[in-house]
């Protein structure tokens, strides 16, 4: 009995994903040290900064992270001076989430070194294989099905 090579081509793939987020997710926390951040903090404060006024619970929602989870991060951030908690004017148990001076103050050196780390990630790719390959990474999230589908994309879609 001959059995079929392990890990097959696609297995392997497979494994190569989970291997580009990992690296990535290292190299992001270490750009972001100097500036006492992490990638969750990073990605929290990008969305903050895109949708000023955003609530725990969609943070929660686009950030796909427990509520709980937001919210110790907002937390933190707030203890760093980066984001700061307003109330909802419409809804009393609803906090909205804004980014401070401070943070809009850093924004071009995170820019910067966040710019700097994709560009050596993606270097050696040309414009047309980047596009290449953001159109087969998103067949492969429409392959695994609308519930997987971005929250992000959800989010935008909930303000149109």
């Amino acid at each position: 009995m001959t059995l079929a090579a392990f890990p097959n081509n696609l297995e392997a793939l497979s494994f190569r994903f989970d291997e580009i987020v990992r690296l990535m997710s290292r190299r992001i926390d270490e750009a972001l040290a100097e500036y006492g951040l992490s990638r969750t903090q990073w990605r929290l404060l990008a969305y903050v900064m895109r949708y000023e006024g955003i609530t725990q619970s969609e943070l929660a929602r686009v950030l796909e992270l427990e509520r709980a989870s937001v919210g110790n991060t907002v937390d933190i951030m707030e203890r760093k001076q980066l984001v700061i908690r307003k109330p909802d004017p419409d809804d009393r148990r609803v906090w909205k989430i804004a980014a401070t001076l401070r943070a809009h103050e850093l924004l071009p050196g995170l820019r910067e070194i966040i710019d700097d780390m994709l560009a050596r990630t993606f270097n050696g790719l040309a414009p047309h294989d980047i596009a290449t390959l953001g159109a087969l990474l998103e067949r492969l999230v429409a392959n695994l099905g609308e519930e997987t589908a971005p929250a992000t994309r959800q989010y935008e879609e909930s303000l149109t």
